[in-house]
């Protein structure tokens, strides 16, 4: 491109350069047939207060690092072939890493280094997202596979078990979708419930009472308190206060209880009261295990199940790596 300025061309070239580079965590240095550096552009803050025309590597650069570089640009002499290195310079508290490409000249070399730091970090966590999305991946089949296994085992018949496994199914896929939500955080508990309960039955909403803390539940307490919430709420719809018209009441409570400075657990307790006892007991056994055994046992808490007269209740104690404040 033609350019009118009356400035020399080299120094308009120079200055479109360091314009290009600025920001973009590109140094282009020039290193002399003397061994010193003449020419610098966009220097990384590690070396901004430095000298550096006039400066050999070995005034500049750590020891080892320093050698490694010399290393690069005499093989670069030597060959008349472009060599690579990459080195890493302190930077306040963190290290930062740069990738040095070194090209033959007809004074010396040219240097081009690329600040790969944030790219690094970016591959690093790609790398860690994958590895925690395969790990849950696998924990959630093994789950689905438990529960596809268990309803098969105490169902009557296909159609018994394709409606009990796909309200089980979905109830899963309940959960993750707000897991997913939070970036695998979790979800807090009253989400939670009342997403599974509006799943089974729109109307339960209005014959519950939700109470008491609102903790933040990791990604594998909330799974496997969201299965066993849709185990009791499909029991109380189907077979327990909330059946056939029934006038019974439902109430779902979470409390933390600090029972030392260092264990707090969570207390949820589902209480049912107007249940038919007769009918409630004989409603399917998976549900039980699910409460009474699976659950518990997954996020490393203690469960009790009870009907007693026309009153269901389930407590699940739950510890204090499973939930947050």
């Amino acid at each position: 491109m033609a350019s009118t300025s009356s400035e020399p061309p080299e120094a308009l070239r120079l200055r479109a350069l360091s314009a290009g580079l600025s920001g973009q965590g590109i140094t282009i240095l020039h290193h002399n047939s003397q061994g010193r550096f003449d020419l610098a552009e966009n220097l990384p803050a590690a070396w901004a207060d430095c000298p550096i025309i006039g400066s050999t590597e070995r005034d500049l650069l750590p020891e080892a690092v320093a050698m490694s570089f010399a290393a690069a640009v005499a093989d670069c002499r030597s060959t008349g072939e472009v060599q690579t290195n990459s080195f890493e310079l302190p930077d306040g508290s963190r290290r930062r890493q740069f990738e040095g490409r070194f090209v033959p000249d007809a004074d010396g070399v040219i240097i081009v280094l690329n600040d790969i730091t944030d790219e690094r970090s970016r591959e690093a966590a790609i790398a860690a997202l994958l590895r925690e999305v395969s790990h849950r991946s696998k924990n959630l089949l093994a789950i689905v596979q438990s529960v596809a296994m268990q309803t098969a085992h105490h169902s009557g018949g296909i159609k018994d078990f394709l409606d009990k496994f796909r309200g089980r199914l979905h109830a899963l896929s309940s959960t993750q979708d707000l897991v997913t939500e939070s970036n695998w955080q979790g979800t807090h508990f009253q989400s939670l419930v009342t997403s599974q309960l509006t799943r089974v039955s729109s109307g339960m909403l209005k014959e519950m009472r939700l109470t008491g803390d609102n903790p933040l539940l990791g990604p594998n307490a909330a799974l496997h308190i969201g299965l066993a919430i849709h185990e009791l709420a499909a029991n109380a719809v189907f077979h327990g206060a909330l059946s056939d018209g029934r006038m019974g009441h439902v109430w779902i409570d979470a409390q933390i209880h600090q029972e030392d400075e260092q264990d707090p657990s969570l207390l949820i307790e589902w209480q049912e009261t107007g249940i038919d006892t007769e009918k409630t007991r004989q409603a399917p056994r998976f549900g039980t295990m699910v409460l009474e055994r699976i659950v518990p046992l997954s996020v490393g808490g203690t469960a009790s199940f009870a009907i007693d007269e026309d009153r269901l209740s389930y407590r699940l104690r739950v510890p204090a790596d499973q939930f947050g404040a």
